[in-house]
């Protein structure tokens, strides 16, 4: 499979705080990713510099042309005064497409997310529900890269094997940042930890997490 993105040598420092030296990395098409690395390792910031929202301090970023990627943030940017509707389909209203097949992923998308009253306002949603509906946002954007920092944190149990469940059987490539070890396990099909003490910056291992567990473990003593 050919890459979707490549990182090139990139340098990203804070201060006199080095996140990144002559990074290399990259990810093929269909690839499910999950990243992870103690606090300060720079998995957020590496997510931004993908989704062009921040700059490396040196090197290249290159994505594959016409790729469409969408970045879920930690927090949840959602009008607390819209319904779950309105927020759904202002989601899509600058898309290309015919009204009838607006309206229809709508529909699919509010079945996906399993929402009881899409009249709802955001206001009132808990903290796992506005997470869902963050999700379900980005996914009726029909992302080729989706890019997810920390998205189990609000969701209960029920969410996040709900969250899992799309993951599992999803075509579009993903990187997804998280601490839930099973869900990562059960999510991905590998795992990049970030961290200094690796001589690239990073350790990758196809497999899920036990399977990075192992190897890293093997990887450290040799």
């Amino acid at each position: 499979m050919s890459l979707i993105f490549s990182l090139k040598s990139i340098d990203k420092f804070f201060g006199e705080q080095t996140l990144f030296t002559d990074l290399n990395a990259n990810a093929h098409e269909g690839e499910h990713l999950g990243l992870i690395g103690g606090n300060g390792t720079g998995k957020s910031t590496l997510l931004k510099i993908l989704a062009d929202l921040e700059a490396p301090d040196d090197g290249e970023v290159a994505v594959k042309k016409l790729t469409r990627l969408i970045y879920l943030p930690q927090d949840d940017l959602l009008d607390p005064e819209k319904s779950i509707l309105e927020t759904l389909t202002q989601a899509l209203e600058k898309e290309p497409m015919e009204e009838q097949e607006r309206h229809r992923r709508i529909q699919r998308m509010l079945g996906i997310g399993g929402f009881p009253d899409p009249g709802q306002q955001c206001a009132t949603l808990s903290g796992g529900w506005k997470k869902r509906l963050a999700i379900t946002r980005a996914l009726a954007l029909d992302p080729d890269l989706f890019l997810l920092d920390e998205p189990t944190n609000h969701l209960d149990i029920r969410g996040i094997l709900w969250l899992e469940n799309i993951l599992k059987a999803a075509r579009f490539t993903f990187v997804v940042v998280s601490h839930d070890r099973q869900f990562l396990e059960n999510a991905c099909h590998s795992i990049m930890e970030l961290g200094q003490y690796y001589p690239d910056g990073f350790l990758k291992i196809e497999g899920g997490y036990l399977n990075f567990s192992r190897r890293r473990e093997e990887f450290l003593e040799t």
